[in-house]
């Protein structure tokens, strides 16, 4: 058998064995980074109403037992429950909530999930880019986009959906080139389902139409779709048991109650989840909007198709579906961050006379002196009353270290000094590292 269809042979052909110490030392840095910035201060904020539910659902499967297989069939004060499959509720169990539910201790594993999945996204955009900076970049940017920071702290299995996306996606590309990485997809998929079964059908989907349009002969060969059939034998397998016991109301409420309920308010949520992304993407949309124009132009990469495949479907689906919670917008944000960080790859190869976009100083010393404004408003307290912030100095600290990131930034940007990237992002790292340090992160105690 010739062994260049494995794929760690052509890996190693393309990264000399310098380059295997430095992808090591990249994963061991991203999870460090990431554990420190989720795993961090999570008791310091009360649990949210839908993560009392959570806690209540994982504390009733906690006290099942595992032999009886009773903690297959999730129940919420004893009544069966069917938003929220089986899998992603055990593995909150592991954290140890079976007699007492704290924040910490409910948040923790899903933000151990939320951690790991900051190196899967590395390993997923070394194989589409190959090159090691824009992926670092890349993993970068998706740990400080603060929708995944947040989502990822709490206890609302998004830390979890976003760990199975990101193995999917990378067991796909990896079978392009070993079909035994097809039994991983499958795997992973499962896993997706057994978490969160509406991402799970947006999630097949997608990976498909990217297949059909970068490597159509996949979805043609026998092996891939024997893999995948056994890898997502488990999950089938559940929505077996559950359709027997239950039927079709279960169906309906795994799948649809999330559409049922937001259709009611159609029209809202078609500007709620672009509102969203516009108002929690910053700084990094500025790049990623600059990297979906450079991968137009580069359609004959493969890298360039999961970009546009990620961010239009998805965030076209997302934007139309009448969904009821912003945890669905959360998968689309990895095309964000492989957007921004190929953009911002390619910037620190330009030339050195070549001048960076004009919008870019102009958008970050904008928001710099947006956010400045607000500084002063809350220190100053006018024209409300901050009073009642129960930490206003760290607040305050907070968006000083906003602002001042976003403003030497700019500068730099003026100056066509490649170091603004590294400027921003140890900025918004140290940002982040203040606002998981207060009672804010949630956002359920700042009121303005």
């Amino acid at each position: 058998m010739n062994s260049k269809t494995f794929t760690w042979h052509p890996l190693k052909s393309l990264h000399p064995h310098s380059e295997t110490w430095r992808s090591l030392g990249s994963w061991v840095g991203l999870l460090a980074m990431a554990l420190i910035l989720l795993g961090s201060n999570l008791d310091s904020s009360p649990l949210l109403d839908s993560e009392r539910i959570i806690g209540q659902l994982v504390q009733e499967t906690a006290q099942k037992s595992f032999l009886s297989g009773d903690w297959l069939f999730p129940t919420l004060a004893g009544q069966p429950y069917h938003q929220h499959p089986v899998l992603g509720l055990f593995l909150l169990t592991l954290a140890g909530v079976k007699d007492e539910i704290t924040p910490g201790s409910l948040r923790f594993i899903g933000a151990i999930f939320a951690a790991v999945s900051v190196p899967l996204l590395y390993a997923v955009a070394r194989d589409i880019f190959v090159l090691w900076r824009p992926a670092v970049l890349s993993a970068l940017v998706y740990l400080m986009l603060f929708p995944v920071v947040r989502w990822g702290r709490l206890a609302m299995l998004d830390g979890i959906v976003l760990f199975w996306s990101i193995l999917t996606l990378l067991c796909v590309l990896r079978s392009r080139r070993d079909f035994r990485w097809s039994l991983g997809v499958g795997l992973s998929l499962s896993g997706l389902f057994l978490t969160q079964g509406l991402i799970g059908c947006l999630m097949t989907v997608l990976l498909i139409i990217f297949l059909a349009w970068d490597t159509p002969r996949l979805l043609s060969s026998v092996y891939f779709w024997v893999g995948v059939s056994l890898g997502v034998l488990p999950a089938l397998t559940w929505y077996w048991m559950e359709w027997l016991v239950y039927g079709q109301p279960f169906l309906n409420e795994i799948f649809l109650h999330s559409l049922q309920r937001g259709w009611h308010n159609f029209f809202v949520s078609l500007t709620d989840y672009p509102l969203a992304i516009i108002k929690y993407s910053w700084p990094w949309l500025i790049f990623a909007i600059y990297g979906v124009r450079l991968a137009c132009q580069s359609l004959n990469w493969g890298w360039a198709k999961l970009i546009l495949v990620w961010g239009g479907f998805y965030g076209g689906i997302i934007f139309i579906l009448p969904l009821d919670t912003m945890s669905y917008l959360l998968p689309f944000y990895p095309a964000v961050a492989l957007a921004s960080g190929v953009m911002l790859s390619e910037v620190n190869n330009w030339p050195g006379d070549r001048p960076y976009p004009q919008s870019w100083p102009v958008i970050l010393l904008s928001l710099s002196g947006v956010i400045s404004i607000i500084n002063l408003g809350i220190f100053f307290n006018f024209p409300f009353d901050f009073t009642l912030l129960s930490d206003r100095f760290l607040l305050i600290l907070t968006l000083m270290a906003i602002a001042l990131t976003w403003a030497v930034t700019s500068a730099l940007i003026i100056r066509r000094n490649p170091q603004f990237i590294t400027v921003l992002l140890w900025g918004m790292y140290v940002s982040l590292l203040l606002v998981i340090s207060s009672p804010y992160w949630t956002g359920n105690n700042v009121y303005f």
